[in-house]
């Protein structure tokens, strides 16, 4: 009966110590890392709101237009979004089922302002900063 008392009591002191180291972790990574903001903004949006903050408000807001411009199944490719970047990473997956490739029957141009290409015209038109080119 006594050996059980002190396991439990080892136990309760095991648990309050990782509770505590725990809180600290938690504490200092919001604190004084400063995702306090971060966590914040993220707690009051809905889940388009969290896609938005995390994506970035601006190139959200060009995905969406992509989406909802471009055919069902379309192929595409991206410009001004650097190779290999989460951007990029971000863009392919949010943009599926329409499919990335490298001579695609439309050109998502994001941030390039002016941008032509030979064989290509504007589609549509989101600004003067992101816009979508068809192949002709």
């Amino acid at each position: 009966m006594r050996n059980m008392k002190h396991k439990t009591l080892i136990g309760a002191i095991l648990l309050i110590a990782w509770i505590a180291i725990w809180i600290n972790f938690m504490a200092r990574d919001l604190i004084k890392r400063g995702n306090l903001h971060d966590y914040k903004a993220l707690i009051v949006r809905d889940a388009t709101g969290k896609k938005s903050y995390t994506y970035g408000d601006y190139l959200f807001d060009f995905l969406n237009f992509c989406k909802e411009a471009l055919p069902g199944s379309s192929d595409y490719s991206l410009v001004g979004v650097e190779k290999f970047s989460l951007r990029e990473r971000r863009a392919v997956y949010y943009l599926y089922p329409n499919i990335k490739k490298e001579k695609a029957s439309f050109l998502l141009v994001f941030n390039e302002p002016g941008f032509k290409r030979k064989g290509y015209v504007l589609y549509k038109k989101l600004d003067n900063f992101r816009f979508i080119l068809k192949r002709i």
